[in-house]
């Protein structure tokens, strides 16, 4: 990842065992999505993780708050830790004055998901909504 550009838009399309994640800056779309439980979550999540330790080096606050929603299905303990690291570089951002929401999607009945929405929005100081659905979207 030598000279990456975060003006650019991360896509990386979704698999069995990774999620989907689309970070556009420029649509102020910041998405991660389905199951996350891949053989080595260091590797998956690195470039991830590096794109984003880039954005807020070079990201200039805005007014509009930057939203990030989570809307996982399934998540491994090795993803878990990979979330707070994630969470902590939209921390980052907040405290350069940027206006950020995170949003943890989950499903009304999974108590689970609800708890760790609970225990991130304990874990991080920037405003955390969780947000219960009824049904998963087709």
């Amino acid at each position: 990842m030598s000279d990456l550009k975060t003006s650019e838009k991360l896509i990386i399309e979704p698999t069995f065992t990774t999620p989907e994640i689309i970070f556009d800056p420029s649509a102020n779309r910041f998405f991660i999505g389905g199951n996350s439980y891949p053989e080595n979550s260091i590797k998956f999540y690195s470039p991830v993780l590096a794109w984003l330790e880039q954005f807020v080096q070079r990201h200039t606050p805005r007014p509009e708050p930057l939203v990030l929603e989570v809307k996982l299905e399934y998540f491994n303990t090795s993803t878990a830790k990979v979330l707070l690291d994630l969470f902590r570089h939209f921390e980052a951002l907040y405290e350069k004055g940027q206006p950020v929401q995170i949003r943890w999607v989950f499903l009304e009945e999974d108590t689970e998901m609800e708890d760790a929405g609970l225990d991130y929005q304990a874990a991080v100081k920037v405003p955390f909504e969780l947000v219960p659905v009824n049904e998963p979207e087709a």
